[in-house]
């Protein structure tokens, strides 16, 4: 097989900006492996198992922002990436991924290390390439060209997210000594006719006729110009600005942040909203979803630069196709036209308010999980990267929140909020950054994902704290689970493991935790940087749930 077209993708890759790939081992995928290993421009990354190869490529697009490369063998190897590509899709994070494949007369033929490979991620990749298998004629190595250029744009184009090439090879895989391939920097980029479109301007005229105007900010990158012009509309314009932790909207001004605990079970229409503007990603606050499904506005607009728009309160009416930042500064010139219902501001305002001190102030005698989260979160040092594993540690960290002086950005894979890739996803972020990152994890998670740490790069800027109630927590709080004989063995899967050894398996500094004392001396530790660190907080499953359901009784009105 000729090598040099291979050599010649790697080049385009680069010349379309793209800096960083991960690469799995095996001997189909041995041509890709080598051209973009050597290639001086673009940091390859060798780790063995695809799942948390996946992973950790997401995060390095998430923290670069630019699209990364996954490469790895023929046969199920490709389907392990499959929970990071779904992961990728719904939290439209920009992967390219390349999987070597058989000769396509050698599919269905019962040939070792083949399988159905076309198509393989379905709808969960933007758009899926099959490369020519005859890389050697003038046309099909243009056509080769072309694609790669495409999917390349396509991957950052109208919501961002993964797409699949499958590439055929034959054998020879491996160049000898005497093949001599380069990089071609005279390389044209194929070019592409760009799809005529009529500029639209939005119609926004009639959001002056709205009183009660609530925005919801989903999930979302820190981005302070957005961030500027939500702190402009909740105190200039007294429009509630509501915000999960994952939101990075930390620095809102008088944004709402408390939700999830004071709408949990709440009769009142007083917050019911006549507009609601939703901007961002998935929201975690189940009970924010729950009261704006009841009490549903008349006018719903999503906006969001993505083809399709999701209908999560059942009340979609608009889809503005923008940027939330052009979107926002065209509203507010028109909000200056607006009257100001000061009602219904100050509805939001006050039991935020009154949620949030009754958070400070709760605590229980117990060494329980949401008391261990607060001392934990508010012991990080400003100016940090925070990761939430999914299940309890997202939803308690949602709960107690940060402040805007602690400048921390937050990640979550909160597309598919599966617990599979946390540890995995942390390390990929942590590699792009020379700040400290830290992973807030229960211990199913953190197990699940334990292969996030075999490889030769993780970073000394990781830090992990483990909340270890030996167990899967969150069934514990469920009512349907937690009442059934079987919630220990077949819900939370009662296990008795820690992460000690694992600890010192790949050079990480640990520190036990089973009590407040002993979680009070650790923490300083803990939080300064130069070591990656393991803090494992061992704490009792039944009393943490009785700490958490303590905080919501009593709430105030």
């Amino acid at each position: 097989m000729n090598l040099q077209p291979v050599f010649d993708l790697v080049q385009i890759c680069h010349l379309k900006g793209i800096k960083h790939a991960v690469i799995s081992p095996g001997s189909r995928n041995a041509a890709l492996t080598i051209a973009f290993a050597r290639h001086p421009e673009i940091k390859c990354f060798s780790v063995p198992d695809e799942r948390s190869a996946a992973f950790i490529a997401l995060g390095l697009s998430l923290k670069s922002k630019t699209p990364t490369v996954l490469i790895c063998t023929s046969g199920s190897a490709a389907l392990n990436y499959a929970p990071a590509v779904a992961e990728a899709y719904f939290n439209q994070v920009p992967l390219l991924i390349l999987s070597a494949d058989r000769p396509p007369e050698w599919i269905g033929q019962r040939d070792g290390q083949t399988i159905y490979q076309k198509n393989l991620f379905g709808k969960h990749a933007k758009q899926s390439f099959d490369f020519p298998s005859l890389l050697e004629g003038e046309e099909s190595i243009k056509q080769g060209y072309q694609m790669i250029n495409d999917a390349i744009d396509t991957c950052l184009a109208d919501g961002q997210g993964p797409v699949h090439i499958n590439i055929p090879f034959r054998e020879p895989f491996y160049p000898t000594s005497s093949d001599n391939f380069d990089y071609n920097m005279s390389l044209a980029i194929p070019g592409r006719t760009p799809d005529i479109s009529v500029e639209r301007k939005q119609n926004l005229g009639e959001l002056s006729q709205f009183k009660k105007i609530l925005i919801v900010v989903g999930q979302e990158q820190k981005n302070m110009e957005l961030n500027k012009m939500l702190s402009q509309i909740s105190t200039e314009y007294q429009i509630p600005v509501v915000a999960d932790i994952i939101s990075n909207a930390h620095e809102v001004e008088g944004v709402i942040s408390s939700q999830d605990v004071f709408l949990k079970g709440l009769e009142n229409q007083n917050l019911q909203p006549d507009l609601l503007i939703t901007i961002g990603l998935s929201v975690i606050s189940k009970n924010l979803k729950l009261y704006l499904r009841k009490y549903r506005p008349k006018v719903h607009w999503h906006v969001r630069d993505e083809e399709n728009a999701p209908d999560t309160y059942l009340s979609l009416t608009k889809h503005f196709k923008t940027d939330a930042a052009e979107f926002l500064t065209e509203a507010i010139q028109l909000l200056a036209q607006r009257d100001l219902q000061l009602g219904f501001f100050s509805a939001w305002q006050e039991i935020n308010a009154k949620t949030k001190v009754h958070i400070k102030q709760f605590s229980t005698s117990a060494f329980s999980d949401f008391g261990c989260y607060k001392k934990v979160m508010a012991a990080l040092p400003s100016g940090s990267d925070l990761h939430l594993a999914n299940s309890m540690a997202v939803r308690y960290a949602n709960v107690i929140g940060l402040t805007a002086a602690q400048d921390i950005e937050v990640y979550g894979n909160r597309g598919t909020s599966g617990i599979d890739g946390s540890n995995s996803t942390a390390v990929g972020t942590a590699l792009m950054t020379d700040k400290s990152t830290f992973l807030l994890t229960g211990d199913m998670a953190f197990l699940y994902d334990r292969n996030a740490f075999w490889h030769n790069h993780l970073p000394d800027n990781l830090s992990i704290v483990v909340f270890n109630n030996h167990g899967g927590g969150i069934f514990r709080m469920i009512d349907g689970p937690s009442r059934q004989p079987e919630l220990e063995e077949f819900f939370e899967t009662r296990q008795l493991n820690d992460a000690k050894l694992l600890a010192q398996e790949y050079g990480f500094e640990y520190l036990p935790c089973l009590s407040e004392k002993e979680l009070d001396q650790n923490l300083k530790t803990f939080v300064k940087s130069g070591k990656r660190k393991i803090l494992e907080i061992f704490t009792d499953a039944e009393e943490s749930k009785q700490a958490y359901k303590e905080l919501f009784r009593n709430l105030p009105k």
